[in-house]
């Protein structure tokens, strides 16, 4: 009798189960909008109910992952999304499958968690900012800068005519985003093109360098500047 009952009850907890029939639409691609360059994964693992499930790697002769990967036939529960951005932190995105539908996923390679206690633009107060950005590789050479200033609790962004533009916390938010990334750019190099970033503030300066090439932090700035109509 009591066998029976157990059988019972666990029939009734199957049926009440989904037949969950999911699928996976997955993007890389830059969380940033005004970010340009392709960042490339070489490894993404996938896990389900903390179990891995599957390790997506590059396809034979192909150095990097497919930007747009399909999975498909996928069984209710909670999946999770391991990889390493370019920043060299270990990203984990997580999701519940609960429904037969197709579920869009975006990994993001420049995604950054790690906060920089550096930063020159997040305290900056009653004073001005300057960031000079300088390239230099076999056929180029670049060098631009801007200035930010604080005045009064309000925010301004220099004109190359000398004038100040009014930004909102937004803009500014967006700087200081600007300026974690920089500082937070692995140490490791060996590319032909060095970038170098230079923040000046009350006399002092801090210099930090890119040889990696696999950013272009500066010219993501000034693409957000130009479409923003802020320069």
């Amino acid at each position: 009798m009591k066998n029976l009952l157990l059988l019972g009850v666990l029939s009734l907890v199957i049926s009440c189960q989904k037949n969950v029939n999911a699928n996976f639409d997955i993007h890389i691609e830059n969380l940033d909008q005004y970010d340009n360059k392709h960042h490339y994964l070489y490894k993404i693992e996938i896990y389900k109910d903390e179990k891995i499930f599957k390790i997506l790697e590059p396809k034979e002769f192909v150095p990097f992952l497919d930007a747009h990967i399909k999975l498909d036939s996928l069984k209710e529960g909670k999946y999770s999304f391991v990889y390493e951005s370019i920043f060299g932190e270990e990203i984990k995105k997580e999701i519940k499958v609960d429904d037969s539908k197709t579920y869009r996923i975006g990994i993001n390679p420049d995604l950054l968690i790690k906060k920089n206690e550096k930063s020159i633009f997040e305290n900056l107060k009653d004073s001005e900012a300057k960031l000079v950005f300088q390239s230099i590789g076999c056929f180029h050479e670049d060098k631009d800068s801007i200035i930010i200033i604080n005045k009064e609790r309000k925010y301004f962004l220099r004109q190359k005519n000398g004038s100040l533009k009014p930004i909102d916390k937004a803009v500014w938010a967006y700087f200081v985003k600007t300026e974690n990334r920089i500082r937070e750019i692995p140490k490791d190099g060996g590319c032909t093109t060095r970038d170098k970033y230079i923040f000046y503030h009350k006399g002092k300066s801090d210099t930090i360098y890119d040889g990696t090439c696999e950013f272009s932090t500066w010219y993501t700035l000034k693409d957000y500047l130009k479409k923003n109509k802020l320069q």
